[in-house]
């Protein structure tokens, strides 16, 4: 029985020691990002190295895109762009037939008033006679 309690002691304490030697890691992967990009910020050369990278990154990430989408055309699939195309004329479609649902929910309030009005003023002419 003492030794499960020393065995629990144990392994808490190894839990303890890896959180915090994880903690450390993150501080040090953060302070070792933080140093690196200042260098770079401060590095003319690299700065425009990086700035190319990026721009030749988006450029092929259009290219990709741009493939991509005539692949998914060419054996008649939906891309991306298709379906949010879709998803605007639903939205748009929708927005209308809500339109309309109130349109029809006053016209039939309107029609209710009026039958409602009809009948009252028909009962009591029958109650004047």
């Amino acid at each position: 029985m003492a030794v499960d309690g020393l065995l629990d002691i144990v392994v808490v304490m190894a839990r303890r020691e890896a959180e915090t030697l994880i903690e450390k890691l993150r501080q040090m992967s953060e302070e070792g990002l933080s140093s690196f990009f200042s260098e770079v910020m401060a590095n003319e050369g690299l700065r425009r190295r990086f700035g190319r990278a990026g721009e030749n990154f988006l450029s092929n990430k259009r290219s990709f895109d741009r493939n991509v989408e005539s692949i998914l055309d060419f054996v008649n699939l939906p891309s991306k762009r298709d379906f949010r195309e879709l998803k605007a004329r639903l939205d748009h479609l929708n927005g209308q037939l809500t339109n309309l649902n109130i349109k029809i929910d006053r016209m039939m309030a309107g029609v209710s008033a009026s039958i409602a009005d009809s009948s009252t003023g028909t009962r009591s002419r029958k109650r004047k006679s």
